[in-house]
């Protein structure tokens, strides 16, 4: 009998045979390095082959048969249209066959985020306040099978109460088993508390308290906004020049504007997703619900377009950027006129709607409003980048600002909006599918996933200015806004070579707090972001502080005169030949150690004095012939110099030669954040999945990049004889509030994700860097040698390589282990079930609905 013809008679599964059954379930709780507490069951399932739909386990799963024969052994038979938000399968259902069985096993994993009911496999969790209840949900047809043994693990912690009282166990993990077959299974319910931290955790999403939970978010913001006021308050008074050239008035002003603009929207966007919240529980702004969609539209394509008043690219991107805004608004304002329901908002039981929608096609307007949102977004973005970028260039006071904007750029923004939303539909496709996959596939469905896919598409505007802002737009402004203030600064004629002056090291240090140290901070629910800027503060003016002492040219000469006071770039020549010259005296004294030429020796030794003086060919200078400290020899004084002749080309060197040596650890940190486990399957159930791996690269490419530049911006001030030493001071700065943030999540039980990693990464990154900047520093020596590595070997001499060598073996030691541990532990997925405000109103059809 076909299961088409058995799903229709009154006992859906025929289930008489399933009393034959053999099933045994667990479920297993995670408080403790867990952001959420997770939960994961098993379900083994066991059923005979007299079971006439046993042999639809073995088909495709996209076949009614099949989905017929899973509700049964999973749900609830007479639920035609099955859904889930709130499980997650690592994979499918695995079925095998033995003489006699048709063996089911099944897994499913949720993580409790809110007060909601979840649902996963038979198992319900029921979140409270402070005690929550595990309750077993048996499939009717298994209500007569044999339930073997139900295994409950708390998860290190003892119930506040159970029914009924198990067979075995302990108390923090309990079984029930069943010596023969016979009678119901038991109707098993723990109630626990969790602990406090992952209770509150769940709380966040309640009245009043997500106001807080926003509060807070904002804290960040709040907090950057005065230190850039009051950073561009320093750079309008101490110019680099007497008088502040029109490049250094022109990138400061675009940091002041960059500022409000980000903190603006910023804010706007975050009262925008909790004003819904605030109507519903407090009865004010009543209409806003109702009105949300089309709010949402009109706020992002605003956003945008306010981008390109500031980006200001050329007249034919601002006309492309006026009809999509107008596009917009016109939909906004008059959805009606384009077939669009009211207020946007579409409904499983508006049949015709739905048919008409489908029939003429007029969802594409909606669609097309939200292609127009992101192209507006991605015109803005690129125009400001280009503003920012161009103003370092800037010789006229007063000059017009305009981004230069190519019309190859219209075309190519125009395809990733396109292709961006696109994406979209795609990834929540997927994810319906994930969620329904026990849903009957009939007429009934197929409206259910359009509805569902349209709703998607009215939720786009409220998405995307979550996330491309956040974690696109703001990140990539601020850099290119700092970068241009250093670059403007630079290149003005009073500025200072040697190294940074004062306002050029708040820049770098807003620039490193910004744009490369990590800021974890999320605890609780919460966002403490400014705990780590504020360690990495404190450890940047800690290592600064030292490297004013311990640098190689912090060291004074005998009158007192310290070295950076009297070193010139005019000095290179005589430094080089000086260090030259060192290395081959030292060399020839090393092979004198096994003789006896004590003339010879003293010979060498004198030489070696007369070169341990400040350049005394350079007769016109007040310093020549001095005698240098005692700790510092020529090749130390060569190397602390750099390769380039200013802080800013150095800090460019280092940038370039990052960016090379963090190729490898790009892809490194692109498996462990994006393959790793089930991450890369989630891919494609993500809304901004495919964006965000395109993005991650780009970002860990900049991020590392960055840290070359501040590394090598900072060179000659940094404590340390040697690039990897250097390059271990600010990798301390970049550690520390990596450190932090794993005593405080060991604390709270949380985990660290991948940042240990990346920390691993970025030492290796920096250190490869600082020996690159080392041999570049006698780039012009390199022709007398045969490699790069011989040429460094005689730069640190044999016994400081086998030192640096030691070092970098106990980098990569390091780097292998956090890899293999990494290896062995799964990422978190987030179950994200629909919000309780309108997330959609896509429900699942009644059973009625079946043809």
């Amino acid at each position: 009998m076909s299961g088409a013809v058995w799903a229709a008679e009154p006992d859906n599964c025929r289930s008489l045979p399933l009393k034959d059954a053999k099933v045994t379930t667990s479920v297993r709780l995670e408080h403790d390095g867990q952001d959420y507490t997770r939960a994961e069951t098993d379900l083994v399932v066991q059923v005979p082959k007299a079971w006439k739909p046993a042999a639809d386990l073995l088909l495709n799963g996209d076949t009614e048969q099949y989905r017929a024969a899973m509700r049964c052994v999973l749900r609830y038979p007479d639920e035609l249209y099955p859904y889930r938000d709130t499980e997650w399968r690592p994979w499918p259902p695995k079925v095998t066959v033995q003489k006699k069985w048709i063996t089911v096993e099944h897994r499913a994993v949720t993580y409790v985020e809110d007060l909601r009911d979840r649902d996963f496999g038979t198992w319900r969790i029921s979140a409270g306040r402070r005690y929550w209840t595990l309750t077993l949900v048996h499939p009717p047809a298994l209500a007569t099978a044999w339930w073997q043994e139900i295994t409950v693990d708390l998860g290190g912690r003892a119930a506040r109460s159970m029914t009924p009282v198990p067979t075995k166990g302990s108390d923090t993990k309990v079984i029930w088993t069943r010596a023969k077959a016979g009678g119901e299974p038991p109707q098993v319910q723990v109630r626990i508390q969790p602990p406090a931290t992952k209770a509150m955790i769940a709380r966040w999403n309640e009245a009043p308290w997500y106001l807080v939970r926003s509060g807070i978010w904002l804290s960040w913001e709040t907090a950057l906004l005065p230190v850039l006021l009051l950073l561009v308050r320093r750079l309008s008074r101490a110019p680099a020049t007497s008088l502040a050239t029109p490049a250094e008035d022109a990138t400061r002003r675009n940091l002041l504007i960059w500022a409000w603009v980000w903190f603006a929207g910023a804010l706007v966007f975050e009262l925008d997703d909790q004003l819904p919240s605030i109507a519903q529980d407090y009865e004010v702004f009543t209409w806003w619900p109702d009105y949300r969609a089309l709010i949402h539209f009109g706020l992002a394509v605003c956003g945008g377009a306010a981008l390109c008043l500031f980006g200001r690219p050329r007249w034919y991107a601002m006309l492309a950027v006026g009809v999509a805004t107008a596009y917009t608004g016109f939909f906004v304002g008059l959805p009606g006129r384009l077939g669009q329901p009211e207020h946007l908002w579409l409904f499983t039981e508006d049949v015709t709607a739905i048919e008409r929608l489908q029939v003429t096609g007029q969802f594409l307007w909606l669609a097309l409003a939200c292609v127009c949102v992101a192209f507006v977004w991605l015109v803005g973005f690129l125009s400001v980048l280009q503003r920012l970028r161009a103003a370092r260039h800037i010789q006229v006071a007063d000059e017009p600002q305009r981004g230069y904007f190519p019309w190859w750029g219209l075309v190519l923004c125009a395809v990733a909006a396109t292709a961006v939303v696109a994406l979209c539909v795609w990834a929540q496709h997927n994810t319906f599918e994930d969620q329904s996959w026990l849903s009957r596939a009939d007429d009934s469905y197929d409206r259910w996933h359009f509805v569902t896919l349209y709703d998607e598409l009215v939720w786009f505007p409220s998405n995307w200015p979550d996330w491309f802002p956040g974690t696109i737009c703001w990140w990539y402004g601020g850099i290119f806004a700092l970068l241009s203030v250093l670059s403007a600064r630079a290149a003005a004629s009073g500025g200072s070579p040697l190294s940074p002056d004062r306002p050029e090291l708040l820049v770098i240090t807003v620039y490193f707090v910004l744009s490369v140290a990590p800021i974890p901070g999320w605890y609780v629910g919460l966002s403490f972001l400014l705990l780590s800027a504020a360690l990495v503060l404190l450890t940047g003016l800690f290592l600064r502080v030292v490297g004013e002492r311990r640098s190689v040219l912090s060291r004074k000469l005998e009158n007192g005169t310290s070295l950076s006071e009297v070193i010139r770039e005019s000095d290179r020549h005589w430094l080089f030949d000086s260090a030259r010259r060192y290395r081959d005296l030292h060399s020839q004294l090393r092979r004198l150690e096994q003789g006896d030429q004590d003339a010879k020796r003293e010979e060498l030794e004198e030489q070696l004095d007369q070169l341990h003086r400040w350049n005394p060919d350079d007769t016109a200078g007040p310093h020549a012939g001095e005698r240098l400290p005692d700790s510092v020899d020529a090749v130390e004084l060569a190397l602390a110099w750099g390769p380039r002749d200013t802080w800013w080309h150095n800090g460019q060197r280092a940038a370039l030669l990052a960016a090379l040596f963090a190729l490898p650890a790009t892809g490194v940190s692109f498996w462990a954040d994006n393959v790793r486990g089930p991450l890369w399957g989630d891919v494609a159930n993500n809304q901004f999945g495919v964006i965000g791996l395109v993005d991650h690269v780009i970002t860990s490419e900049f991020i590392w990049a960055g840290a070359g530049f501040v590394l090598g911006a900072l060179w000659r001030v940094l404590p340390g004889r040697r690039g990897p030493a250097k390059a271990v001071g600010l990798s301390v700065v970049f550690a520390t509030p990596v450190v932090a943030h794993w005593i405080i999540s060991t604390a709270v039980g949380q985990p660290i994700g991948t940042l240990a990693l990346h920390v691993a990464l970025t030492l290796l990154v920096l250190t490869s860097t600082g020996v690159a900047m080392d041999i570049d520093t006698f780039r012009q020596e390199g022709h007398y040698w045969p490699t790069k590595a011989a040429l460094l070997l005689s730069i640190y001499q044999l016994r400081t390589a086998s030192v640096q060598l030691a070092f970098f073996v106990a980098q990569v030691v390091a780097l292998v282990g956090v890899w293999q541990q990494l290896k062995g532990n799964d990422p978190m997925v987030l179950i994200q079930p629909e919000d309780q405000i309108g997330r959609s109103n896509a429900e699942p059809p009644g059973d009625d609905a079946a043809p």
